[in-house]
């Protein structure tokens, strides 16, 4: 056997480490896989879909999503769920828009407007961690409280953002020539990434999710990783109001209606367990990334709007089921 013949020759070592080399790349980005598939699918009948232009426009489209997608999946990842993130979108952006109308500065008008979705966060977080009520009712609750809270202070009316252009620029800007959401989406992922991996909060998250009596009994501090986690969804989702308030320059209480469906529906295609302790943020960028390409693809097709929801919802399911099929296979090898 020459050289060359044994560079090729597979030992059980190289064979193994190939393994582990499929299996993370499936495991870590089977989705961005399917996604590609897709997007190829699309621009066999729309070439124009690999434009660069339209790619923009599909990571535009995902970012308002994507922006509460990644702060809420530590809530999905301890087993939990917050279905308040809608209506905590709506408030967080009209108490921004109401703070500027009566001649607020800037910087005061975004920590109200944050400000308030945290308070809706520290509520629900408390209620669920230390009074040990069930996140689904906690958080209908909150969806309903937060609605009707906004609809008592701003009513159902439109509350036309005029000024001032930093404000707007927020949601309408561009650096670069790309919109300047993008980058917020951007900043968000890269942060909750370093706080999920790099951080010993990130790894409790993933031990609460896993076993949360387990995790008490390691000493870990359950109570207060569940409180943090739905403080940060609903940060985050303040931080997605400011966006969608300054993009479409006006703010109201009956924005943000189903948004949280979207969100998790991000955080699940991702591949992120509704049972807790599996999954990743980087998935749930990839969860957003897929739903705003179905919908540019779909809008490109010129699929009536009634067929665009079966054929989204039918899209979306294959991709789950084939990113688990894909999962489980990488875990067989």
């Amino acid at each position: 056997m020459d050289i060359s013949t044994r560079s090729l020759t597979f030992t059980p070592e190289r064979k193994a480490r190939l393994t582990d080399l499929v299996r993370q790349i499936i495991g870590n980005y089977g989705l961005l896989l399917i996604m590609l598939l897709l997007m190829l699918g699309f621009s066999v009948f729309y070439p124009v879909f690999w434009s660069l232009s339209n790619q923009i426009n599909i990571v535009f489209a995902a970012s308002l999503i994507g922006i509460m997608a990644v702060f809420s999946t530590f809530v999905i990842l301890t087993g939990g769920i917050d279905i308040s993130v809608g209506s905590t979108v709506a408030v967080s952006g009209l108490v921004a828009a109401l703070l500027l109308e009566t001649g607020q500065p800037l910087q005061t008008a975004l920590l109200g407007g944050i400000g308030v979705s945290a308070i809706v966060g520290l509520v629900n977080g408390v209620a669920i961690a230390y009074l040990g009520l069930p996140p689904i009712v906690v958080t209908l609750g909150a969806l309903s409280i937060v609605r009707g809270t906004g609809l008592l202070i701003g009513g159902s009316t439109l509350h036309l953002i005029r000024e001032p252009a930093e404000f707007l620029f927020i949601g309408g800007g561009r650096i670069g020539g790309l919109p300047f959401p993008i980058f917020i989406f951007t900043a968000a992922a890269l942060l909750m990434l370093f706080v999920q991996t790099r951080t010993h909060f990130g790894l409790s998250i993933y031990a609460v999710g896993e076993n949360e009596r387990a995790a008490s009994l390691c000493g870990l501090p359950v109570r207060l990783v569940k409180l943090l986690v739905y403080l940060l969804s609903s940060v985050g989702a303040g931080i997605a109001g400011i966006v969608l308030a300054a993009q479409v320059s006006t703010a109201s209480a009956n924005y943000g209606n189903a948004l949280e469906l979207d969100v998790i529906a991000a955080i699940v295609v991702g591949g992120t367990s509704l049972r807790g302790g599996r999954g990743s943020v980087h998935r749930s960028v990839f969860g957003a990334l897929l739903i705003a390409a179905v919908n540019n693809g779909l809008s490109i097709l010129n699929v009536s709007t009634d067929q665009q929801l079966i054929a989204k919802g039918v899209i979306i399911v294959a991709a789950i089921v084939l990113n688990n099929r894909l999962q489980k296979w990488s875990e067989t090898l």
